[in-house]
């Protein structure tokens, strides 16, 4: 009678092999993988809007009227000030009596002082008819008066929708070391609740101002030196 093995003896030692290892790490990557495809695609999805360029709009007043009548009187507008919080691209409103916003995602298309100063120097130039009015400096001879205004403020109160301006006025002579002194106000009510509105009250209030000088200029024109 043969003896009978072990049942050990038939037992081979076979490896064994699991994936439970590497799942886990397929799972993790293959999660990255995806979240950072939704990241890409949702930004994609989500782009920031194109920026607003806004301007002032141009005044009523002829684009050739910019020279007066030979030997007319002349006028030399220097560049308008306006208050330092202005003094960026970014369009900004006063939001209430200490507070400054910005309209968003919107920006002068030039420096406000600058276009502001043009804007004046148009609507003088529809309102002084025989005048030559020269934006900062006229170039040929020495004007009969200089004009200097500074505004402060220059707000648009966005609650109400109403632009305030006032004005500090300096007329002077050329060969005059006196100077006149005024303070003018305008408060102009805006059409919208609106970056364009804002724009377009800014430009109104402007025009008001130049009817209220145009008096002022003309009398130290005519007043002596």
């Amino acid at each position: 009678m043969t003896a009978s093995r072990p049942r050990s003896a038939f037992k081979k030692s076979w490896p064994i092999r699991s994936s439970r290892v590497r799942w886990p790490t397929r799972l993790i990557a293959a999660a990255l993988l995806g979240a950072s495809c939704a990241g890409f695609l949702g930004g994609c999805a989500s782009a920031p809007p194109a920026r607003v360029l806004l301007a002032l709009p141009t005044g009523a007043a002829p684009a050739n009227a910019t020279t007066g009548a030979p030997g007319g009187p002349m006028l030399a507008v220097r560049r308008v000030s306006v208050p330092e919080y202005l003094e960026t691209r970014r369009v900004r409103y006063r939001a209430d009596d200490t507070t400054l916003s910005e309209w968003p995602n919107t920006f002068w298309a030039e420096r406000i002082e600058i276009s502001v100063t043009r804007e004046l120097v148009a609507a003088l130039r529809h309102g002084l008819p025989g005048w030559s009015v020269c934006e900062v400096t006229c170039p040929d001879q020495p004007p009969n008066l200089n004009l200097q205004v500074d505004l402060a403020p220059l707000d648009f109160m966005r609650a109400s929708q109403r632009l305030q301006l006032r004005a500090r006025v300096t007329v002077s002579g050329a060969a005059s070391t006196t100077a006149q002194m005024r303070e003018l106000a305008v408060e102009i009510v805006a059409a919208a609740d609106t970056p364009h509105a804002h724009a377009q009250a800014v430009s109104d209030a402007l025009r008001a101002l130049a009817q209220a000088l145009v008096p002022i200029v003309q009398g130290a024109q005519g007043a002596p030196r």
